[in-house]
């Protein structure tokens, strides 16, 4: 379990700089049935995104281990942050008159959080002098896959992406990862 453990973190860590590693020799070919496997650092909505990117690209997808698979898929969720928005309320009159319009001034003595690395003004909040301020949603996921058989592993690949909601950062974060699934061989 150990070796695996660090097989995995070696592949993550490449493939983080390089985009997908995968097993040169294997024969990737002959993969027409997948199980993928849930754990406990994975999502199932994660998940579900896996199962439908896969059956997209043909294979036969099962939800319960047996013997007559060829691959197991593995996903760990890396980061997950749904998208949040806040209501910001403008600063009184007075502190005003040194900003411009398309300026936009928290006033609020609380910290506050926003998630994700894209920030939007949605504008004014139902005619109250206050503005609606929105965050994209954020999914990392890394997937490796393994020979059921051997249990070599055979390809993985991580990456994190933001989408204005989770459902659409998740479904490109699972889509983008898979794209390169199976390597074609040149």
């Amino acid at each position: 379990m150990k070796n695996l453990l660090l097989l995995f973190l070696i592949l993550f860590v490449s493939s983080c700089a390089s985009g997908p590693v995968y097993k040169q020799d294997y024969d990737f070919s002959k993969i027409k049935t997948a199980y993928v496997e849930s754990s406990q650092s994975s999502n199932n909505a994660v998940l579900n995104a896996i199962i439908k990117q896969l059956m997209i690209k043909g294979f036969n997808v099962k939800t319960t281990d047996s013997v007559d698979v060829d691959i197991i898929v593995n996903c760990v969720v890396t980061e997950y942050q749904p998208s949040r928005k806040y209501l910001v309320r403008k600063p009184p009159e007075e502190h005003n008159h040194t900003r411009s319009a398309r300026d936009i001034v928290i006033y609020n003595t609380d910290p506050i959080e926003i998630s994700g690395s894209s920030v939007y003004d949605l504008g004014s909040a139902f005619g109250m002098d206050a503005n609606i301020i929105a965050s994209n949603a954020t999914v990392g996921a890394s997937l490796y896959i393994k020979d059921a058989k051997t249990g070599d592993i055979v390809w993985t690949n991580s990456y994190t992406y933001e989408g204005l909601d989770l459902s659409s950062a998740i479904d490109g974060v699972v889509r983008y990862i898979l794209k390169s699934f199976p390597p074609i061989k040149k």
